[in-house]
């Protein structure tokens, strides 16, 4: 499988009117006439909020619409999302739009703490309220740092397929030249409802060295196999330097245990320009007859979103 670029379909360096700074962890909700492409804005002050831009269908690199304005507020102090909202995964689900997001706080002691919420949309994902003030995974006593940026598959409604979720859960935090940086990988959950979730705190892919950490796992299955792309970095000299992160790839038979097979992401980063020292952020969603990667490049979002489509060999 090789995945073909399309193009740099937005970049926020171009629209100065208006105060964000990235288009970050894209999330693509697909409607009848257009996708919807969900990212992380961010305030002067860095606080992330969710907004949306549109996407033909037929063309996923012509813009249609850009929101540019939150379609779910920060928290209420003291709550877990109350310093910055991340889109993770929409969908559509009874009727409304779902849309999984990661909560930020900052802290003392380590930069930040996030978790996983869910926000419902009766307007076609345009706006959204909280179903729960709280989050659907946080910490545990198995997981006691971060649980966050699921990639939600739900199974056959009435065929005792449960829902699945592949999420970044925190191992450590670990000091470099005088910073924390965060350690996380893969793992799975399942779910009957998509709110409760089981955590059996399984690892899904392998780590190569104890300091590389992953992100944005993104799955699709084929009918006999389940694909995962995600991002992963080293914890040293990753913001546009040697560590950075590249997009990788792994498969499985049973949604669980992964075999790590980055040699055939099937993408890499750039020659030059936008996409040159980061690939981030895989968002990989079917459409019609195609299969779309929808991806950060430089600078976790600061260069805006590009796309790309699945090539598959003849009879793959």
């Amino acid at each position: 499988m090789r995945w073909r670029k399309l193009g740099h379909v937005f970049d926020p360096r171009a629209h100065r009117d208006w105060a964000g700074t990235h288009a970050q962890v894209p999330t693509v909700l697909v409607m009848q006439d257009r996708l919807r492409v969900y990212y992380a804005d961010r305030t002067p002050e860095g606080r992330s909020f969710p907004t949306f831009l549109d996407v033909d269908r037929s063309d996923p690199t012509r813009v249609l619409a850009l929101h540019r304005r939150a379609v779910l507020d920060h928290g209420a102090p003291g709550t877990f999302d109350d310093e910055g909202v991340m889109p993770a995964y929409a969908m559509h689900h009874q009727g409304r739009v779902w849309l999984y997001y990661s909560g930020w706080n900052r802290r003392v002691s380590v930069p930040y703490h996030n978790a996983t919420g869910l926000a419902v949309s009766d307007d076609q994902g345009v706006t959204f309220r909280r179903a729960f003030e709280g989050p659907l995974l946080d910490r545990t006593p198995a997981e006691p740092y971060l649980a966050v940026t699921p990639w939600v598959w739900r199974g056959s409604d009435g065929d005792g397929d449960p829902w699945r979720a592949w999420y970044v859960s925190g191992l450590r935090w670990v000091e470099i030249a005088g910073r924390h940086e965060p350690v996380y990988v893969i793992k799975y959950a399942q779910s009957r409802d998509g709110v409760v979730w089981e955590r059996p705190n399984v690892q899904c892919v392998a780590q190569r060295h104890e300091l590389e950490a992953f992100s944005h796992p993104t799955v699709w299955f084929d009918g006999s196999t389940w694909h995962m792309w995600y991002c992963h970095r080293d914890s040293r000299d990753y913001r546009d330097g040697a560590g950075a992160y590249r997009i990788g790839y792994a498969r499985s038979r049973d949604a669980i245990r992964f075999e790590r097979a980055d040699d055939e992401a099937g993408i890499d980063v750039g020659a030059q320009g936008w996409d040159d020292s980061m690939l981030c952020y895989p968002s990989v969603v079917p459409v019609d007859d195609h299969i779309y990667m929808f991806y950060n490049g430089n600078a976790f979002g600061q260069t805006g979103i590009g796309v790309a489509v699945l090539e598959r060999a003849q009879g793959g």
